[in-house]
């Protein structure tokens, strides 16, 4: 394959826009080009490339992301999406989730749990599966997480809502709305309101 392009990218001049054979292929970083003499009109195999790349790669992404996670708990998703939009080769990838893995800095099951234990006392069960479910932790974890640990009753956050409130028709409605909106099933809000309306 041929080097068409060589192209430094407008966000970021560390990186350049390497093209094969006039597609694009990724963005590597500028040092690259110039440690391994990449200029345009260069033959080289896709494979060699690829080889190139992830040696120059990986202990810059592996660095990189041990900044990002160490202010929070993380999910294997987030980080395949945060190395994805810094440009990082799927091999890269790869490669760092795995060492993650491997050292015990991401663990999908530890970030349900805790996050479970942070938002439960304000949202219901479908509000935090959807949640989870977005941050790209499987279901099996998810259903897993929210049958062993304690979800705060409807009650606490409801009562909360009402305070200072006189019960009438249009309250009863907003209240069902805003247990919608933070994820409390149907069951529970209707039981809710007819403890009420006793």
């Amino acid at each position: 394959m041929k080097i068409t392009k060589l192209e430094v990218q407008k966000n970021d001049k560390n990186r350049v826009n390497l093209y094969l054979d006039d597609r694009f292929y990724s963005g590597i970083p500028a040092e690259l080009v110039y440690l391994e003499h990449l200029k345009t009109g260069m033959e080289i195999d896709e494979s060699e490339l690829e080889k190139i790349v992830f040696e120059n790669e990986k202990s810059k992404a592996l660095s990189r992301v041990t900044k990002y996670i160490g202010s929070s708990l993380k999910t294997q998703k987030q980080i395949r999406d945060y190395l994805k939009k810094k440009e990082y080769s799927p091999k890269t990838i790869s490669y760092v989730i795995q060492k993650l893995l491997e050292y015990d800095y991401i663990d999908d099951e530890k970030y349900a749990k805790a996050y479970v234990l942070t938002y439960g006392k304000k949202y219901g069960k479908l509000k935090l599966k959807s949640q989870l479910k977005q941050k790209g932790v499987c279901d099996e974890i998810i259903e897993e997480t929210l049958e062993q640990n304690q979800i705060d009753s409807i009650d606490e956050v409801a009562n909360k809502y009402l305070k200072n409130k006189l019960w009438s028709p249009e309250v009863k409605q907003k209240l069902i709305r805003f247990l919608c909106s933070r994820g409390y099933e149907f069951e529970d809000i209707n039981s809710y309101i007819n403890n009420l309306n006793k």
